[in-house]
């Protein structure tokens, strides 16, 4: 099986940026929302957008060795809400965590499934 980032590509004040959603990126997202994502989903569609693609654009400068730093006000300035929407930065941010939610899910799944059969087992009745 091959596994392969999402990315994107975009030319931005001279220099080529590579936007994915890398773990880096995704623990940027989290550090905002004081380590629960789920907060990202009550925050303002425009504010989310903005606050995932200024991590992604902070993500590849770090990575390039660029001075540059995109605050969200910077983002905003630079991009409308149209543009935004078009780089589909909140869909490649979820389609990112998919695998993992979806891990998690299976093994709560698992470890329930695995209780109830505990509980239900003759064998296992503490006698």
């Amino acid at each position: 099986m091959t596994l392969k980032l999402e990315e994107k590509t975009i030319e931005l004040c001279g220099k080529t940026y590579v936007l994915h959603a890398n773990m880096s990126v995704l623990d940027r997202v989290q550090e905002e929302h004081d380590g629960d994502v789920a907060k990202l989903m009550a925050t303002p569609i425009n504010q989310a957008m903005a606050e995932i693609l200024s991590a992604m654009l902070n993500d590849w400068s770090e990575d390039q060795g660029w001075e540059e730093e995109w605050t969200v006000r910077k983002v905003k300035k630079y991009f409308s809400a149209a543009m935004l929407r078009d780089l589909d930065v909140i869909g490649m941010f979820f389609r990112a965590m998919t695998p993992a939610a979806m891990a998690e899910k299976e093994k709560d799944r698992r470890a329930k499934a695995e209780e109830a059969e505990e509980k239900t087992d003759p064998d296992n009745s503490g006698n």
